[in-house]
């Protein structure tokens, strides 16, 4: 299953989460298409950039990217009180993506913690 089918079936709840309506080329080729947009909340509003093969968060450059198939282990550090997900990539890397939301039952770090399960998971097959 793809990163574009999986986001809208595990994001689509997020009120944070915004789908494009239809996907658009993202400048740095091997990341595909732009899927959607996650907003954090706050006066940071730092937003989060899902793409078909990978995500973007700040500025995008070293250390605020990665490819799903560059993911070696995705995890948290503090249960469901959770605010960032961690990234350890296979050049050895360590990342941390802010995702800060929350609605209901689950933080939406929770949420975004299985939709990147899955698709790291796809992106290995």
């Amino acid at each position: 299953m793809n990163a574009r089918i999986r986001a809208r079936r595990i994001l689509k709840d997020l009120r944070r989460y915004e789908a494009m309506p239809s996907p658009m080329w993202h400048q740095r080729d091997d990341f595909g298409f732009l899927i959607g947009t996650y907003s954090n909340p706050g006066p940071s509003n730092a937003r989060i950039f899902i793409l078909d093969n990978g995500i973007l968060w700040g500025d995008g450059e070293e250390g605020n990217s990665f490819l799903y198939s560059e993911v070696m282990v995705v995890s948290i550090l503090e249960g469901q009180e959770s605010v960032e997900i961690i990234i350890l990539t296979d050049g050895g890397k360590e990342l941390r993506l802010p995702i800060s939301g929350r609605d209901g039952k689950y933080s939406d770090c929770m949420v975004m913690l299985r939709f990147l399960d899955r698709v790291v998971a796809d992106a290995k097959k």
